[in-house]
């Protein structure tokens, strides 16, 4: 089962891009799902056998409230059985991958094997991302789009980048490896970052590293780190925004030159956070505080609605046709730029509470891992602290749920880290 881990990590980072590469049968795009029936197969057989004892309580508490309040859902809205398949289908396929470190002996090497292959795959960007943005500049083209590595987006590439980086934060903050091979690591690890032009790494990146040296970094020595920090980010800061703006200098669909721009003219921020859209069914571009207002606003008309949603899989797209594709899809279709959307119309108030409550709870065990655990598992636990933030706020910056490379590392390395908490508090 060791083995079929490191296949999960290279087929969720490789498999789409490979696909599309070598033009292989369209039905490949379904590994990660074949891979994860496996996993769930081993967990219940492994995990009966040894009665989950390495799971917490609290955890089947949050999973089967959450089930419960989407039984609700599709019983208010009468959910087809098409539509809540393919629902099922995004947010259900990597849950083994959190279960499967609870009933999976695991030594140090193997998570030394995991991270080494994980790094390796984020190097592997490099590349592929240089070369995507020669092609971009040699047919003429001024987005930074395109630039999306084997992950198939340039933001969720800047997001799984920006988290390795967390991880590398973790390990030096704990003296796993050096400053130095840390700065190497991380300027290496960045560059995509800078040449796919994401805006959000300007935000994300900070936001992930303060995380990582406040909650996870040793008590006393939090401000230095920090320091440290802020010196190395006004040096990326150096970098990304000339290169940024160097790409866009000629771009003639674009008035605004300056990154900058974006974060200190309010006029401009207001643009880039909302727009003039006055209701469903617009066919105006739609900016993440419309995603927000809007669909909360049509939810609000109906009690049941806005607490339970319109039911699983009711605004998800489908690779099956229009009998699994749900029913508000094309109603709400310009509205669904980030993850929060979807769960908000999906699963309703309540629905994002819980899902609000699941991302504390892994925090809370990641942070008590980290202070108290002197393993590998501790030392990652300390940048995970940050991971578990960077991906909470990037659910209402893309749609991170339907893609495999964030969701399946996200559940399988929290399951790690979750597992450790309880056989810390059994010792």
């Amino acid at each position: 089962m060791q083995a079929i881990v490191l296949l999960i990590i290279c087929c969720v980072t490789l498999n789409d891009f490979l696909v599309k590469l070598l033009d292989l049968p369209t039905v490949l795009h379904f590994l990660p799902e074949v891979l994860s029936g496996t996993v769930a197969l081993y967990v219940a057989i492994a995990g009966i056998r040894d009665g989950f004892h390495s799971v917490a309580p609290k955890y089947w508490f949050a999973f089967g409230a959450f089930a419960v309040l989407i039984l609700c859902g599709v019983i208010d809205n009468g959910t087809g059985s098409g539509p809540m398949l393919s629902g099922m289908r995004f947010y259900l396929r990597a849950i083994p991958m959190f279960f499967l470190p609870a009933v999976l002996p695991m030594s140090e090497q193997h998570l030394k094997r995991q991270l080494n292959l994980l790094l390796a795959l984020a190097f592997l960007q490099l590349p592929i991302a240089v070369y995507q943005r020669w092609i971009v500049l040699s047919e003429g083209r001024y987005t930074g789009d395109s630039v999306q590595g084997t992950l198939m987006d340039s933001g969720v590439l800047s997001i799984f980048l920006i988290c390795v980086v967390l991880v590398l934060t973790g390990l030096v903050i704990k003296r796993r490896i050096g400053k130095l091979k840390y700065a190497v690591l991380v300027a290496l690890v960045l560059i995509p970052s800078v040449i796919n032009e994401t805006k959000g790494t300007l935000v994300l990146l900070p936001a992930g590293i303060m995380v990582t040296l406040i909650m996870g970094g040793e008590q006393g020595k939090r401000l230095r780190y920090a320091s440290f920090a802020l010196m190395g980010l006004v040096a990326f800061g150096a970098f990304f925004i000339p290169v940024y703006n160097m790409m866009e200098v000629h771009n003639p669909y674009k008035s605004e030159k300056d990154i900058t721009n974006y974060f200190t003219n309010e006029k401009q921020l207001g643009r880039y956070m909302s727009s003039d859209v006055s209701g469903v069914g617009t066919a105006k571009d739609v900016r993440r505080g419309d995603a927000i207002e809007i669909p909360l606003r049509f939810l609000s008309r109906d009690p049941a609605q806005l607490a339970f949603g319109l039911g699983i899989g009711s605004v998800s797209p489908s690779n099956f046709g229009k009998n699994f594709e749900g029913s508000y899809f094309q109603l709400f279709k310009k509205f669904l730029i980030t993850s929060f959307t979807f769960f908000l119309l999906e699963f309703g108030v309540l629905g994002v509470i819980m899902i609000a409550l699941l991302f504390w709870l892994v925090f809370m065990d990641t942070l008590a891992v980290a202070r108290v655990d002197d393993s590998l598992i501790g030392e990652v636990a300390a940048g995970w602290t940050g991971v578990v933030a960077l991906i909470a706020l990037g659910m209402v910056y893309t749609i991170l749920h339907e893609f495999t490379s964030i969701t399946y590392l996200a559940w399988y390395f929290s399951g790690v880290i979750c597992a450790r908490r309880l056989s810390l508090s059994n010792q």
